[in-house]
């Protein structure tokens, strides 16, 4: 009892199969045309049938253009094809099936934009169980039309712009079908590559001439890097090829200030000597082109003797001569334009040493030359040179500054120490009205009166006060007289000291 079930279960399913499925359509999925009179789409349909099955009828329909919708065009029967479409029978002809020709085929002439668009066939027929049954197939039909020259503009359409000026640019165009896009871009002079600026994100259809049309318009800032470029914009779709249509203006005239200034030193050197020859280089950008001038220490610099000026001012070159040609050379590079004045400076520092070159061909070391207490050798182009050491003359000046601080300090310590008492007296010049005090060498006694001196003898240790004093001669080695204002006496004393009383 299973197995009959499963048997007719089976049966049932095979004859379901091949009665539903059997017959199988074709058709072309999708179909390009060019819009004209002397266009063709071919829509054909072809079936493969089983045996016992038999084709009734094939029809061709199209989708509307608004909604889901499908209306018929035609459909065939053996031998004829009945036309639901008055239009499409004026400007086609169809071939019918038959049992020798299994296919139906549309051709449609004058090709127009209503031909645009989804088409399904269907072939209806009856299986070998004997029951009616459709099996269909779809084709989509574009109507290609060419994209136009777009119109394209640039505002303000001066020629010569200054940078960070803002253009608009403004591109609008018949892509044609299917629908395309338009697409501004820039190209330098000396590429052939765009770069694009923008796309148009859509389009507007005119499915009454099968156009589509596409709008963009960009605000762009110009640099100097756009200087020499053209702008230019582009309209295509899918079918277009390349070149595609497209509409240029340009090139534009950038003008920018001068930057990017640099100074070089050629030969490319830390230091330079004496008798050198040096060539010295300014660079910077500009539109239009920098005018240049030089100054060294803030001293201009013309074309003259010393300096040679060319490339229009951009080079000095000159024979340096003696380390006074140190110091930082500058350069200034400006032009103007509108009215307005634009420059730029930089500076670069000139080392330059003087030097005792060896010339003798055995002059190449070291080891084989002598140079001065406050010299260093080095080698340079394979030469033996001795030049002068900063450093050994700041470590000589130091030293000489510290002996002579130290002498100083040797005689002003000596002259403001302290006298000891017993020293000879270096000074005799006695005046009315000061204290002096003074006192011998053996007994170290001091008198002092602010009226009267005192004075005591070496050789006796004697003293004697005198209101006044004649002083009559004192010399080394000699006896000095002095004589009372009372007495008349002379006393003679060999010599006298005095110690001031402070």
């Amino acid at each position: 009892m299973n197995n009959r079930l499963s048997v007719m279960v089976y049966l049932i399913f095979y004859v379901f199969e091949k009665g539903t499925n059997a017959l199988t359509v074709t058709s072309p999925t999708e179909i390009n045309a060019s819009l004209g009179s002397d266009s063709t789409i071919v829509l054909n349909c072809s079936f493969e049938k089983e045996t016992g099955e038999r084709v009734k009828q094939i029809s061709w329909i199209k989708k509307n253009e608004t909604g889901n919708e499908y209306r018929k065009i035609v459909s065939y029967f053996h031998s004829y094809a009945v036309y639901n479409d008055p239009d499409m029978k004026k400007r086609s002809n169809s071939i019918t099936f038959d049992d020798s020709s299994p296919s139906a085929i549309l051709n449609i002439s004058e090709v127009q934009c209503k031909d645009d668009g989804q088409y399904q066939c269907i072939v209806g027929y009856i299986n070998s169980n004997g029951i009616w049954a459709d099996t269909r197939t779809e084709t989509s039909v574009y109507i290609q039309v060419m994209a136009d020259i777009p119109e394209f503009t640039i505002q303000p359409a001066n020629t010569t712009l200054e940078e960070y000026s803002a253009v608009n640019l403004s591109c609008s165009a018949n892509v044609g079908r299917p629908g395309g896009k338009v697409t501004i871009w820039k190209q330098s002079h000396i590429s052939d590559e765009r770069i694009q600026l923008g796309n148009s994100s859509s389009s507007v259809t005119d499915t009454g001439n099968c156009s589509d049309y596409a709008n963009l318009l960009i605000t762009y800032n110009l640099s100097r890097s756009d200087h020499g470029f053209i702008f230019g914009c582009t309209s295509k779709n899918k079918h277009t090829n390349d070149p595609a249509p497209s509409k240029e203006v340009g090139p534009r005239t950038i003008l920018y200030g001068p930057s990017k200034l640099s100074i070089a030193f050629s030969p490319q050197k830390h230091s330079f000597f004496a008798g050198d020859r040096i060539r010295i280089t300014c660079s910077s950008d500009g539109n239009p082109r920098p005018t240049f001038q030089w100054m060294f220490n803030f001293t201009k610099i013309v074309n003259g003797e010393k300096y040679h000026l060319s490339d229009q001012d951009r080079t000095i070159e000159f024979t340096i001569s003696s380390i006074k040609d140190s110091g930082y050379y500058l350069c200034f590079a400006f032009n103007s334009f509108n009215g307005k004045l634009y420059n730029i400076n930089d500076k670069k520092m000139l080392i330059v040493q003087e030097k005792d070159i060896y010339l003798s061909s055995d002059r190449k070391s070291c080891l084989n030359i002598e140079c001065s207490s406050i010299e260093k050798c080095t080698i340079q182009d394979n030469t033996a040179i001795c030049s002068v050491d900063i450093w050994k003359i700041v470590a000589f000046v130091f030293l000489s500054f510290s002996l002579v601080l130290g002498t100083t300090f040797a005689i002003l310590w000596r002259y403001l120490k302290p006298r000891n008492p017993g020293t000879i007296l270096d000074e005799i010049i006695i005046r009315d009205g000061e204290e002096r005090s003074y006192e011998t060498l053996s007994s170290g006694t001091i008198h002092r009166n602010s009226e009267e001196r005192n004075y005591e003898s070496l050789s006796n240790g004697m003293t004697d006060t005198y209101n006044s004093i004649d002083e009559s001669a004192l010399r080394v080695g000699e006896g000095a007289h002095y004589e009372s204002l009372g007495s008349g006496e002379t006393h003679t004393y060999s010599s006298i000291q005095p110690t001031v009383s402070m």
